[in-house]
């Protein structure tokens, strides 16, 4: 190059060069032309001995290209405030620093380049591309509050850091396999793109983690594979593309905690299928909005820690956790989940080593726990949960090592339905559940070993406690719905048995006759010392029977209870017996009968002749003896009939107690 046709702004970069010196042309319109800045970072300006050349320009005007392409580069570049007419071309050039801190340019074209030191390009702003594809960084990229168009930088490797908080980008920022030795910040970052993606950096990996408080993406944020040591910070973030995803992070790797708390917001969906995250989910405060379908969809992942998402956390769409696995407590307290008609939390053959947690939670639509298991309590005190003419809570196969809590003016709007559920303790005091198709409240072939049922109200359906197991039963009976579902249900104790005709009322109100519940009923008490409630609860069961039986065979039940109370009550028949003793004695001594063999017949005793007549089996040798005429031959025929009768159900009751004991 010729010195001579150096304009003075450049003869001053000329001469300020070798020792690195400062030029500013701040103000003064002035140009230098890209070729001289690359002639001198090429070797055209040899260095001064003992010094450092460097080109460090302020408020200058670029014109032409600054073409670095493919040189190897043993100076810094610090080009301030700066305006380029075209993009700077570094394509696999190696550099030891490149500072455009405030310049303006149409682009950067910087790919399958390497800088020995910072890439810095603060408050830069690009008005075309920034191509850093397969670029790497030895240092830090700056890209603080930088105004920037398209972004590609996948396969990019930065050693330290990447700092872009506070940027704006118009246009897609690709970051796809990008390495980054430290954390990449994009605190107060907004990036735009919308209906597409605004940012995508699959399979990036980030050792020191990923900060981005407060940023704002209109279009995809997509993190699928991402590999983030330390935390995923999006506290206060605000993502949004609405009807599709709003953040992508499925099968992401995150060794800390994953932070969407603090007035995070996503329209759209919220992706962490099968992610791992080694600490805390953390989501309180949280706003998720896909109404119609899935706001956040986090199946199969995996919670080293607790998954709070409690304090406001808010979502319009579809929950799904299916299948996850969570190393804490699961915290939905205070939470309000909406999907009217749908499934507001899905929480299928999940496995959570704490409890969950919903004091307060608000639902519209299912709760599904299907075949989950919790290592403590499920808290739902105070909950509301609502899907009308649809199931409020299903949790066939549940486990839960603790206590299931639904007390405490825990309200449901549609059936709740726990068939098959191991549970410690089952809690609905002070709870109100409404039901439909005349079933609210499912526990068929439950196992727990208490049930709180004393202050439940239950509208619009019964209980359904077929096959249930429970070892205590503490309950109110003139407070249980009608027409319970009892068959099989077996307990081992009441904790307050109550007066026995509510008890009675109890078992008669249930859905059609089963003799178990009764069965049931008469063992506890027996196994409490209450033999006298025993029979009464077993008398009630034979009246229950007869309800049900044809005429004929209701009328023989009729006798028997009439006379010996089913067995279970003996003495009436005895003392109808020796009435009719003594009053056969009276008057058959008063009418002795006419013997049939007058030389062969005995003495003839009237007591012991009565005896004969009404019991059928024993003979004492008067009653073929002796032949009653008139109207004491219908005496006799009376007192046979009666013998028979009473005979033939007092051997029936004691055969009945007898095979009860």
């Amino acid at each position: 190059m010729d010195i001579e046709d150096l304009s003075d702004a450049e003869r001053a970069l000329w001469d300020a060069f070798p020792n690195a010196g400062k030029v500013d042309l701040t103000g003064t319109g002035e140009a230098v032309r890209g070729e001289v800045v690359s002639a001198l970072l090429l070797g055209a300006r040899p260095a001064d001995a003992g010094q450092v050349p460097a080109v460090r320009l302020t408020g200058a005007r670029i014109t032409g290209v600054l073409d670095l392409s493919f040189a190897e580069v043993r100076y810094a570049v610090l080009m301030r405030d700066c305006v380029f007419d075209e993009p700077p071309a570094l394509y696999a050039t190696r550099i030891r620093q490149f500072s455009l801190t405030g310049s303006r340019l149409p682009g950067l074209f910087a790919s399958d380049s390497q800088v020995d030191g910072l890439l810095w390009l603060r408050n830069c702003r690009l008005d075309g591309p920034l191509q850093l594809v397969g670029t790497r960084i030895d240092g830090t990229l700056s890209l603080r509050a930088a105004r920037l168009a398209d972004v590609e930088a996948y396969a990019l490797t930065v050693a330290r850091n990447i700092d872009a908080a506070d940027a704006e980008v118009t246009g897609e920022v690709m970051l796809q396999g990008a390495h980054v030795g430290g954390t990449c910040v994009l605190d107060g970052a907004r990036l735009s793109n919308p209906g597409a993606v605004a940012l995508d950096a699959e399979g990036i990996e980030l050792p020191s983690g990923l900060h981005a408080r407060g940023l704002t993406a209109d279009g995809e944020v997509r993190l699928p594979d991402a590999r983030i040591g330390r935390r995923l910070v999006l506290t206060g973030a605000r993502l949004s593309n609405p009807g599709g995803t709003a953040l992508d992070a499925d099968r992401a790797r995150i060794d800390g905690a994953a932070v969407l708390d603090g007035g995070f917001r996503a329209e759209g969906k919220v992706g962490m299928r099968s992610a791992a995250i080694g600490g805390t989910l953390l989501l309180s405060g949280a706003e998720l909005d896909a109404p119609g379908g899935t706001a956040l969809n986090a199946r199969l992942i995996t919670v080293g820690s607790s998954l709070r998402a409690a304090n406001g956390f808010r979502t319009r769409g579809r929950v799904c956790l299916d299948s996850a696995t969570v190393q804490g407590t699961a915290d939905f307290a205070g939470a309000h989940l909406s999907d009217p008609g749908g499934e507001a939390l899905g929480l299928c053959r999940a496995e959570v080593t704490g409890g969950l947690a919903g004091e307060g939670l608000r639902t519209e639509g299912e709760i599904r726990l299907i075949d989950s298991v919790f290592g403590a309590s499920v808290e739902l005190d105070g909950a509301q949960l609502s899907n009308p003419g649809g199931r409020s809570l299903i949790g066939y196969g549940l486990t839960i090592s603790g206590v299931l809590n639904c007390r405490a003016g825990f309200t449901a709007t549609g059936r709740m339905s726990l068939a098959g559920a191991r549970v410690g303790e089952l809690g609905f005091d002070d709870a109100t559940i409404s039901g439909y198709d005349d079933l609210a409240l499912g526990l068929r072939r439950v196992r727990a070993d208490m049930l709180w049922f004393s202050r439940c109200t239950l509208t619009e359906g019964t209980i359904d406690l077929r096959h249930a197991r429970i070892e205590i039963l503490r309950d109110d009976p003139a407070r249980w719905p009608a027409r319970p579902q009892l068959d099989g249900f077996v307990y081992q104790a009441i904790d307050k048995p109550g007066p026995l005709a509510a008890r009675l009322a109890w078992l008669d109100a249930a859905d059609g006759y089963h003799p178990q519940p009764y069965e049931q009923l008469a063992a506890v008490f027996q196994g409490m010392g209450r033999d006298a409630e025993a029979r009464t609860v077993r008398l009630a069961k034979q009246r229950r029977r007869r309800r049900t039986l044809p005429p004929l065979a209701r009328a023989w039940g009729v006798a028997q209870d009439w006379t010996v109370g089913y067995g279970y009550r003996p003495l009436p028949a005895g003392i109808l017996l020796a009435a009719l003793l003594a009053v056969g004695t009276v008057l058959f001594a008063a009418h002795h009968p006419v013997p049939l063999k007058k030389d062969e017949a005995p003495a003839f005793n009237p007591f012991l002749y009565t005896l004969d007549l009404l019991l059928p089996i024993i003979s004492f040798g008067q009653e073929p003896a002796f032949n009653p005429r008139g109207p004491y031959q219908w005496l006799a025929a009376a007192l046979i009939a009666s013998g028979w009768i009473l005979a033939t159900t007092i051997a029936a009751g004691i055969t009945r107690v007898l095979s009860r004991q």
